[in-house]
């Protein structure tokens, strides 16, 4: 099971953690893993393009993980398309990928 865990403040995306593997298809046939994967690499390919050194980006194996540092609009527009897509993902492939938002106070 793939789960992508979202933590918003004020509706504000202030973390995004995606983690495990699909298990759809074996190693190398994956296309749930293989979705995932490119909406994980391309939005982490954005960040660090687009808004360096806004977020702490970590990518490890199994774990991607983006942590909003110095927030505006444009970078929660780019989260919430990747969260969007990550959704979309979930809601056609529902028993190897969950998508769970919370809303934290700080």
């Amino acid at each position: 099971m793939i789960w992508v865990k979202i933590k918003t403040q004020d509706s504000m995306v202030k973390t995004l953690e995606v983690t495990g593997h699909a298990e759809f298809g074996e190693h190398g046939q994956d296309i749930v893993c293989a979705a995932c994967s490119l909406v994980s690499i391309g939005l982490l390919n954005a960040i660090d393009e687009m808004f360096n050194g806004q977020c702490e980006l970590l990518q490890e194996e199994n774990r991607i993980y983006v942590e909003v540092k110095e927030n505006d609009e444009r970078l929660q527009t780019a989260l919430n398309v990747a969260i969007i897509q990550y959704k979309t993902l979930a809601e056609e492939f529902r028993k190897y990928i969950r998508v769970k938002k919370t809303e934290v106070k700080l």
